[in-house]
């Protein structure tokens, strides 16, 4: 159908062309607006996809986290377990406690004990420790004098030298006593008394 071509006709149809300019840049506004809203929401996905990823990286390569893991199993694992320790604690016969240094002390059959006298008096009970040293033709002898076995030093020491002349004599030089050396010792002609009383054997302490 053909129109005049009269003054309304063209004011109507360049109305019409308007409207459907119009209408065409709506549409292509709105497809643009979802073409834009889908690539936002794409992006937004990727990028939570991708922070995923990188949480998830950063656990498997966190070395605290296993060690965390495992101290966590074991305490578990300990909290339901009771420990229990049974013992016997023996000491061994031939073991000796406390020693007393070098302090010999005499067994209750060398002190006789319960041996009295007829008349029933009182018994005091004391013992002597010799050591003896080779020296020259016969020994020094040094005697550790104690009053009873609950002493811890001797109360009184000496040294000599003895020799045997024969088989019913003997002669002996005093040396020493508590540790210090007799200035007036006898002296035999054999004999050093200085190189003697060096092998007299003091008790290692006080008096």
């Amino acid at each position: 159908m053909e129109l005049p071509a009269n003054a309304e006709n063209r004011v109507l149809a360049n109305a019409v062309n308007a409207r459907i300019k119009s209408d065409a840049r709506l549409l292509n506004a709105r497809a643009a607006l979802y073409r834009l809203a889908g690539i936002g929401v794409m992006c937004a996905l990727i990028g939570a996809g991708i922070g995923a990823a990188f949480y998830g990286y950063s656990y498997t390569n966190d070395a605290t986290y296993p060690t965390e893991k495992v101290a966590r199993t074991v305490a578990a694992a300990l909290s339901q377990v009771t420990l229990k320790a049974e013992g016997t604690v023996k000491l061994d016969p031939d073991a000796q406690i406390g020693t007393r240094s070098e302090i010999p002390t005499p067994s209750a059959a060398q002190l006789g004990a319960g041996a009295s006298p007829e008349s029933k008096a009182a018994v005091l009970t004391n013992f002597t420790v010799f050591k003896n040293v080779p020296f020259n033709q016969g020994q020094v002898v040094t005697g550790w004098n104690f009053t009873s076995s609950d002493q811890k030093a001797p109360s009184h020491q000496y040294c000599y030298y003895s020799e045997q002349l024969d088989g019913t004599s003997k002669v002996t030089v005093d040396l020493g006593e508590n540790g210090r050396q007799l200035s007036q010792a006898k002296t035999r002609a054999n004999v050093d008394s200085g190189k003697a009383y060096s092998n007299c054997v003091w008790f290692k302490g006080t008096i």
